[in-house]
């Protein structure tokens, strides 16, 4: 649809205007030009990242739309990296149009332009998640700038992203006894582990913060406050959007671990101030920070020993995350510690934050709004999708709940027999086959309540309370329903599992799956003795014949 002319002028106008505000906004970031084609946000660097994570750079872009590409910058909120990737994925699109479509102007795409480069995305290897960033990314950029007389007047792109995102669903946490093996080792003073590697470990692992936040601890971190110290945590995803953090005091007791964790920042207080005047900082490294060191790995070849980077031996370097979660494979690799399948792991920095944050929910019993006070949340949406992920540990406490017994002591019924249950209780179910319970996959009857004195026959109204009850005997010949029914209740819990508004569905929908997955574990149990002692007897009652 066309706009009238008189539209059009004030359009233009306006346009003008706001381009004329977001070029002048240059100054509140840094001290670029509109005309570079590198733009460092100085301004805003106030964490210890690196000078990449606070720059964006438009080599990539074609050079016909480079203008309006930065005007979108200008305009865009949120963090500089994630910006960055946006105008990467845009560049693509804008490629794309250089080269099919002759370098169309911006007012002319319309929505074939943008199906075709759908096409394209749809049939490239990148991952379904890559896609769906990039068609996002497009959208962002048509809406934004709608307001410009240089795009089109009709949105060209789908309302709807056709690339639905995937979401990993494995485990984010570790078992005990792994964390247990690593507390130990980080404990170990006989281990040649660096003490500023030990004060991240426990950072990490006793307090849910960022390694950002971490890794930007200023040197004068610690307060004194009568019996305790305040850890003074600076915060900046949570302050507002404001270029300067927000500060999240910590108070820690001075006994027991909290004594040993003040102990260890101490130290590693007067080693940043020994190796600041010893040695020379780097171009882009801030003595300001605690985590101010020299350039060292793990050496792989020997266990626990350092080997310093002989390029940068007389230099000081400020740590980023991703070199800590590099120096915890190394030292995974050289631990060797394993889980229960024999599987190396390799922890990450926000993995001991989530374990920090289950910890406390499940462990110790804090409330979302004590979690949310240590995490710097402004609100209970983001510390929820912790507690939807924790599937494991909830089947665990509803199993423990409950009391039941080992699913290979349970008793099971199978072609009317009754075993691991007492000869009485037996023999009374033996008699009288009406203690039938619920339901499974649209069945009734496929179990018996091993109760004989007081429960009702029938079983209950509520679908799952049989399930939870140790009287609960499965048949046998059920095992295929029982089955269906919890796959039904797993898709239930996994389309919830990250929608916080669902909460209630996700807790019951595990709630069922964790006794689902016992009934069948009794039922795979059960079959294999049977066939087991079915196997014996066939081979203690064969006989030969002889045929001659």
């Amino acid at each position: 649809m066309n706009l009238p002319e008189s539209e059009i002028i004030l359009r233009k106008d306006n346009s003008h205007k706001l381009k004329y505000i977001l070029v002048n906004k240059i100054d509140q970031l840094g001290d670029f030009k509109f005309s570079d084609d590198s733009w460092y946000y100085k301004k805003l660097h106030k964490n210890n990242l690196t000078r990449g994570n606070y720059t964006i750079t438009f080599h990539q872009v074609a050079n016909e739309y480079k203008e309006v590409v930065k005007l979108y910058t200008l305009s865009c909120s949120g963090s500089v990296s994630h910006i960055q990737k946006k105008v990467l994925k845009i560049a693509l699109f804008l490629k794309f149009l250089q080269t099919h479509y002759n370098s169309i102007e911006l007012d002319k795409v319309t929505r074939t332009h943008v199906n075709a480069f759908e096409f394209e995305l749809r049939h490239s290897e990148a991952s379904i998640n890559t896609m769906q960033y990039t068609y996002s990314a497009i959208q962002n950029f048509f809406v934004i700038l709608s307001d410009f007389p240089e795009m089109p007047n009709v949105l060209p792109v789908k309302k709807i992203n056709p690339f639905k995102q995937i979401r990993s669903k494995q485990n984010k946490l570790v078992s005990p006894n792994v964390i247990k093996s690593w507390d130990r080792t980080m404990k170990d003073d006989n281990l040649a582990i660096p003490l500023e590697f030990r004060v991240v470990y426990w950072l990490i692992r006793s307090f849910p913060n960022r390694i950002t936040e971490v890794l930007s601890l200023k040197r004068d971190c610690l307060k004194t406050l009568f019996s305790e110290y305040v850890l003074q945590m600076p915060t900046f995803k949570q302050n507002g959007g404001y270029a300067d953090p927000e500060i999240k005091p910590i108070p820690i007791i001075y006994t027991g671990h909290g004594k040993y964790v003040i102990d260890l920042i101490r130290k590693l207080q007067l080693q940043t101030e020994e190796l600041v005047s010893t040695f020379s900082p780097s171009k882009y490294t801030n003595t300001d920070y605690l985590f101010t060191m020299r350039y060292w790995n793990f050496d792989l070849s020997k266990s626990f020993g350092i080997r310093y980077n002989p390029n940068y031996t007389l230099e000081l370097r400020n740590w980023t995350g991703p070199k800590v979660n590099e120096l915890f494979k190394q030292l995974a690799i050289n631990l060797d510690i394993r889980d229960d399948n024999n599987v190396l792991v390799i922890p990450t920095t926000h993995l001991f934050r989530h374990q920090a944050i289950t910890d406390r929910l499940y462990s110790a019993g804090y409330t979302i709004e004590q979690i949310r006070k240590q995490t710097g949340h402004k609100n209970q949406a983001m510390p929820k999708h912790y507690t939807h992920q924790l599937i494991e540990k909830h089947k665990e406490i509803h199993l423990g709940i409950s009391e039941l017994k080992n699913p290979g002591e349970s008793p099971y019924e199978f072609r009317g027999k009754i075993i691991n249950l007492d000869e009485r209780t037996t023999a009374q179910l033996s008699k009288d086959p009406s203690y039938l319970t619920w339901e499974a996959n649209g069945k009734k009857g496929v179990g018996i309540c091993g109760d004989i004195t007081g429960c009702n026959p029938k079983g209950t109204s509520v679908h799952f309370e049989c399930y939870a009850c140790g009287w609960f005997v499965p048949k046998l010949e059920y095992v295929e329903d029982y089955k269906q029914e919890y796959v039904y209740w797993s898709d239930v819990m996994n389309r919830n599992s990250d929608n916080p508004k669902r909460a209630a569905h996700f807790e019951n929908a595990v709630r069922n799956v964790s006794y689902l997955e016992r009934i069948i574990e009794i039922c795979n149990k059960g079959i294999a003795e049977y066939n087991d002692d079915l196997i014996n007897k066939l081979q203690t009652e064969k006989t030969y014949t002889n045929w001659e």
